[in-house]
């Protein structure tokens, strides 16, 4: 039976992030060995309280087997734990991956200079600017970028780094062929010309939310450092930062406005300890004497080579700042007035806002900023990637929160949640 059948086997047995998989393959060594292993060794290792336990006991291989079908039926790549060219980096965190399923070009993980950029979904201008400089400089410099490919900071460092002709590594919260956010899917495209996409999850998996914090721990932990750019206190960028600092790498960090939000991240990284950047060269600096002859400061150049406006646009890069339009256009014909009401038929009308009656129709909200309120559970908060679905897509999402929060009818929370306000 062809290895990688066990490995998938062991990876869909296990659930990612857990300790599972190290205390298995310290004891038995390989995943033929853990498979063939009778129900008291299982025991002896994980427990019989363990909740892979379970999964682990099963010696059923169908789904495995259909997995490795469907794999080489589309040219998706397997790298395992045991492969000589599976990440060292990764192999020596705490938690590692059974497997990683990549499209793409390996590069060389083990002689490269990778540097993870991270942040916020609901990025600044500032932000955005500073996120496509430093992915373009660190890539001008020689340095290969990582992110989750998500909205915001991350799509916008992939695409700095892909104007300069860098690799990049996008590790995906979803199975390989679910590509998440799916208006990355150009962007995606472009990464895999020279770089690659990369995910634990089998193929399938949908990008559900608690994904995303353990997809964090293989950016941070692939990387010798990580460079966070904006986001909220309790965003993921703090969760990856937080890995990066366990697995003992540097962390770097955009100073921002103590009056923004999106600076709260930074701010307090550099309080407790990150190193403050204002610049590419900051990093720079640091990284020629640690890759010396990879990452070369000479390369850069005093200015941007490239308009970054045309780059995003051209890679349809889903990054909305404030500088942006983020009104719908105002019509006063009855029928499109009309058609707002019916849509939100089951919404209250009105609602009370520092003792001030306002009116949805009044405020003309167009159908999809009503559709995606309506979305928004009446009486919870709720993740506001879970809003997003094939109708909307995360800046549609992104931008009829912002003109809900702006007429108060919904609160941002922390950890990229939303609320009705009322």
């Amino acid at each position: 039976m062809n290895s990688n059948i066990y490995w998938i086997w062991l990876s869909l047995a296990v659930t990612p992030g857990s300790e599972t998989f190290g205390k298995l393959i310290n004891k038995f060594g390989d995943p033929k060995r853990i498979f063939d292993a009778d129900e008291d060794d299982i025991v002896s290792c994980i427990g019989s309280k363990s909740r892979d336990y379970e999964s682990v006991i099963n010696k059923n291989t169908d789904k495995a087997e259909e997995i490795l079908e469907y794999c080489e039926r589309k040219s998706i790549g397997i790298l395992t734990y045991g492969d000589e060219k599976f990440p060292i980096s990764l192999r020596e965190i705490k938690n590692p991956p059974v497997l990683l399923y990549y499209r793409g070009v390996l590069p060389d993980f083990n002689k490269s200079c990778i540097i993870a950029m991270v942040g916020t979904r609901r990025l600044t201008d500032y932000g955005r600017r500073n996120a496509f400089i430093i992915g373009h400089d660190l890539a001008t410099a020689g340095a290969i970028i990582t992110s989750g490919m998500a909205v915001g900071i991350d799509g916008v460092s992939h695409a700095g780094s892909l104007s300069a002709g860098g690799v990049n590594i996008a590790f995906l919260g979803s199975g390989i062929d679910v590509c998440y956010p799916e208006q990355h899917k150009r962007l995606a495209r472009e990464i895999v010309k020279s770089g690659c996409v990369m995910t634990e999850y089998a193929p399938g998996t949908r990008p559900e939310g608690h994904n995303f914090p353990v997809r964090n721990r293989l950016i941070a932990g692939i990387s010798c450092s990580t460079v966070v750019i904006e986001g909220r206190e309790r965003s993921g960028a703090i969760i990856t930062a937080r890995y990066a600092k366990e697995f003992g790498k540097t962390v770097y960090a955009l100073p921002g406005n103590v009056d923004n939000k999106t600076s709260e991240v930074t701010n307090l990284l550099i309080k407790n300890g990150a190193k403050l950047i204002t610049s590419p060269d900051d990093i720079v600096g640091d990284l020629e004497f640690v890759f010396p002859g990879i990452i070369n400061p000479f390369n850069l150049k005093e200015k941007l080579d490239v308009k970054m406006s045309e780059v995003l646009s051209a890679l349809e890069v889903a990054c909305v700042a404030p500088s942006d339009n983020i009104f719908s256009t105002y019509s006063s014909k009855k029928k499109e007035k009309k058609e707002t009401i019916e849509e939100n038929k089951d919404i209250s009308n009105t609602h009370t806002v520092e003792n001030t009656e306002i009116s949805l129709e009044n405020l003309n909200f167009d159908k999809d900023t009503l559709n995606i309120y309506r979305k928004i559970p009446r009486d919870s908060e709720c993740a506001i990637e879970s809003l997003a679905d094939e109708n909307y897509s995360m800046p549609k999402i992104m931008k009829a929160l912002l003109k809900l929060e702006m007429g108060h009818f919904v609160v941002m929370l922390p950890g990229e949640k939303v609320k009705r306000k009322l």
